[in-house]
């Protein structure tokens, strides 16, 4: 594993401390926790757009006079 040092205002570095003890971990598992969530939601946020935009796109897509013309470049003889 690798440390990671965070450096915090003196009052935010005390509400942390509050707020952990609550939770039952360590600062540690506390903030990788946080971190994990947080990349995961970002992911799932970014496939979220990726699929509206399919969506958005698809009447660019799935136009006939457009597979019309992509299909004389496209035949197989």
């Amino acid at each position: 594993m690798k440390t990671i040092t965070v450096k915090l205002p003196e009052r935010e570095a005390e509400e942390l401390d509050l707020f952990v003890r609550g939770s039952g971990l360590s600062k540690s598992e506390f903030i990788r926790h946080l971190l994990i969530q947080k990349i995961g939601l970002d992911r799932k946020e970014k496939l979220g757009w990726m699929m509206i935009a399919e969506k958005a796109l698809a009447k660019r897509w799935d136009n006939p006079k457009d597979n019309k013309v992509w299909s004389k470049y496209l035949e197989n003889d």
